[in-house]
């Protein structure tokens, strides 16, 4: 018998056992499965699924499976958006405890995007999002962001063409999403007008430069120097010429 206030030994604390047997682990995705998803006319192109599972983490699930609809009594829901391949790392993200920070990769951001978007879960789509915005902006990016309503990178896509946009990115707007191309001429100009306010003080700046180099005899009116100070001037002439021709290329865009 143990005296009170004798610490209990930590090996007479664990379970007792009768038996060397393993307590049983917990159950897998495919051991709950109760609705089988078609990717195609063939059963192979098909998986199991928790609809309880669904219903938690899609709205467009949570219609499909309620009583009633055809996708609740047969337990089989066609989807076309993707392939089975691309809907498993989708379906693989919803189970408990599965999410992590590197989920989504430059690899399967596309695929899980247009999934998430279709079936409206947030959490991966927000992570989509997250990860396109540091990936470069381009024509493409630009119309993935319009089609599945990424705000920040739209505005981010649309600010960054408006910079420098490739021709091949705007020849890809213009075929297809002129009112967007419209949205980034109007961005253009946006960024254009500080400089077109600045335009008279940059005339008046560059009035100032020579045309062109000149020798440091007719840019003293001719009065005779040392050579330390004539190398002096040719330099200072010869440095204000890159200047001047940064001037001259905004003059010609303002025109």
């Amino acid at each position: 018998m143990m005296e009170r206030g004798t610490k209990r030994p930590a090996a007479d604390m664990e379970p007792l056992a009768t038996d060397n047997t393993e307590m049983p682990a917990a159950a897998t995705l495919d051991q709950v499965s109760d609705v089988r998803l078609e990717f195609g006319e063939s059963s192979e192109h098909s998986m199991p699924a928790n609809s309880i599972l669904l219903r938690l983490a899609s709205p467009v699930f949570n219609r499909m499976l309620q009583s009633g609809m055809k996708e609740a009594q047969q337990s089989v829901i066609k989807v076309e958006l993707a392939s089975k391949e691309e809907f498993e790392i989708f379906y693989g993200l919803l189970a408990p405890t599965a999410w992590s920070a590197g989920a989504v990769t430059k690899e399967n951001v596309d695929s899980l995007l247009a999934i998430s978007d279709y079936y409206q879960v947030a959490t991966i789509k927000r992570a989509c999002e997250t990860l396109l915005l540091s990936l470069p902006p381009t024509g493409t990016r630009l119309l993935q962001a319009q089609k599945h309503g990424l705000k920040a990178q739209y505005e981010r896509c649309i600010l960054d063409l408006a910079k420098k946009g490739a021709r091949e990115d705007l020849q890809l707007l213009i075929k297809s999403e002129p009112d967007i191309l419209l949205e980034v001429a109007v961005k253009q100009q946006e960024l254009r007008k500080p400089l077109v306010a600045l335009k008279d003080e940059i005339l008046r700046c560059k009035s100032f430069l020579p045309d062109s180099y000149v020798s440091p005899m007719i840019a003293t009116a001719g009065r005779k120097m040392s050579e330390p100070e004539a190398s002096k001037i040719a330099r200072v002439l010869t440095g204000l010429e890159p200047f001047r021709q940064i001037l001259e290329r905004v003059l010609n865009e303002l025109q």
